[in-house]
């Protein structure tokens, strides 16, 4: 018993180390000052957006002008961007090659998409909205909250196509002050992700168009207060406690889950997938300091999120019917008797490692992405304490979670977890379709009659309440289904 107690508490030391060591990589961000922008990004920006516009209409000799004037600002700035964002230098230097290349073999379709790329990067070259050299984002909350309000006088206006096009760029520009609201106030990152989502959707259909503006001021409402907040290192523990206690959930019911059938390798390989999920996201948090923008790998990590919360539903489905199957104390024990050597093996094993790491990763990534856009409002002290008072809180809410499961009776253990992983389940797949659209993957479609209550992860798109209804349905079917079977095993028995 000491001996496992001590191995916990070693594998609790090694998180926190870890995390440590990546709270003083990116602490350093912290003390670096904003350099000044480039002098003509307001130009490049209004001469790639003519670019696109040229290029859409089929006249390539005033395209030609454009890249020719965007070539003559980037050879003068190109030197001044390198010293402020390497990555975004060769960014912007590998759409201009590639939109030359395009264009001089008259391929109109590639450049119109390489001018649209070369648009959007210098646009947020224009706003800010890059990482520079050493990883610190310079767009701030304020300057985000002032291109809200010029998307919602474009709309005022009905400049559909201008206000469409500013929310898009919205949208990507959300992942640099994303950290800065989700540390104040869940419930306001929440609604923005459904807003911007829903404003995209608006401004895509001409018969929805008149409700974009009414959201705009809504979330410049909601934004506006927290524009100028200070930080602190409980600021930063709310973020992995925020951002862990669903994981745990899922984690501490698949350990309870092996615990109870006693089989130590089913405990291994839920520790294991688990361990490897953290630590791929402790690289994935060295890698954006070290080698990526924080932007580039937002974007990446909507796509993650988004499909590790669909495959991650998909399973935990069928673990919530499995715990639902098995409530029943006299099956569960004939289970164990007949089959566990069967059940808890190969594939089935590899599964509860798979669940455990999708988990883990999901929310591990938002904890990188959030902690490193607080990194540069803090001191690297206070960053290091927070993210270690907040892996303390999730450890003692690990062992409170193991001892109470461990105490409970199997039947009303199973169902209150069939409960809370059928919730999770049905939680991930909206939020998991939701990042899919965030990202562009999905259309962002809305509809006025559907559900809206962003705590459950329910948003007014056929495209996340569809599947969410058909987990429903599964979820009544099988409660039905035992009900019936019980019945009906009852009555054999009577008779």
């Amino acid at each position: 018993m000491k001996g496992h107690r001590w191995s916990s508490a070693k594998t609790i030391f090694a998180r926190i180390l870890l995390l440590a060591m990546l709270a003083w990589a990116i602490g350093p961000i912290a003390s670096v000052a904003a350099a000044a922008e480039p002098t003509h990004a307001d130009e490049a920006a209004l001469q790639a957006g003519a670019l696109v516009s040229h290029l859409d209409a089929g006249d390539s000799d005033a395209a030609a002008q454009d890249l020719a004037a965007i070539k003559k600002w980037w050879a003068k700035d190109k030197n001044d961007v390198k010293q402020q964002s390497l990555d975004l230098a060769l960014e912007i230097d590998g759409q201009i090659a590639a939109l030359s290349l395009a264009m001089v073999s008259g391929k109109l379709d590639e450049a119109s998409s390489q001018a649209g790329n070369l648009r959007f990067s210098v646009t947020n070259l224009r706003d800010g909205a890059f990482a520079d050299n050493d990883g610190n984002s310079r767009m701030t909350l304020s300057t985000y909250i002032l291109k809200l309000r010029e998307a919602g006088d474009l709309a005022k206006h009905q400049q559909w196509d201008e206000a469409g096009l500013s929310v898009k760029q919205l949208q990507q520009q959300w992942l640099s002050v994303e950290g800065d609201v989700v540390s104040q106030s869940q419930r306001v990152y929440n609604d923005t992700e459904r807003d911007l989502v829903m404003l995209d959707g608006y401004l895509s259909n001409p018969d929805q168009r008149e409700l974009a503006a009414p959201i705009i001021d809504r979330l410049v409402e909601g934004l506006a207060p927290l524009a100028d907040a200070q930080y602190s290192w409980w600021d930063a523990a709310l973020i992995p406690i925020r951002e862990g206690m669903e994981g745990l959930l899922v984690v501490g019911a698949l350990l309870m889950y092996a615990k109870r059938a006693g089989s130590k390798p089913a405990k291994r390989w839920v520790v294991g997938g688990s361990v490897t999920g953290l630590l791929a996201s402790i690289c994935a948090g060295f890698a954006v300091v070290l080698l990526l923008s924080s932007s580039a790998f937002g974007h990446n990590n909507l796509l993650i999120n988004g499909w590790t919360g669909v495959c991650a539903s998909v399973m935990l489905l069928y673990v919530s019917y499995w715990l639902h199957r098995h409530s029943d104390t006299k099956r569960f024990n004939r289970l164990l008797a007949e089959r566990s050597t069967r059940a808890l093996s190969g594939g089935h094993m590899f599964s509860l490692a798979l669940l455990s790491f999708f988990s883990i990763v999901r929310e591990g990534l938002e904890t990188v992405i959030f902690l490193i856009g607080m990194a540069s409002k803090m001191s690297a002290t206070e960053l290091v304490a927070g993210i270690a008072a907040g892996f303390l809180v999730l450890a003692v809410a690990a062992a409170v979670i193991a001892k109470a499961g461990s105490r409970l009776p199997i039947r009303p253990f199973f169902l209150g977890s069939s409960v809370i992983v059928f919730y999770l389940c049905f939680k991930f797949m909206g939020s998991g379709i939701h990042s899919l659209q965030m990202a562009g993957v999905l259309p962002s479609t809305v509809n006025e009659a559907l559900p809206d209550f962003t705590t459950l992860s329910l948003y007014p798109s056929w495209y996340s309440t569809l599947p969410q209804l058909v987990f429903l349905a599964c979820g009544c079917t099988a409660v039905v289904w035992s009900l019936l079977r019980s019945k009906r095993r009852s009555a054999v028995q009577l008779s």
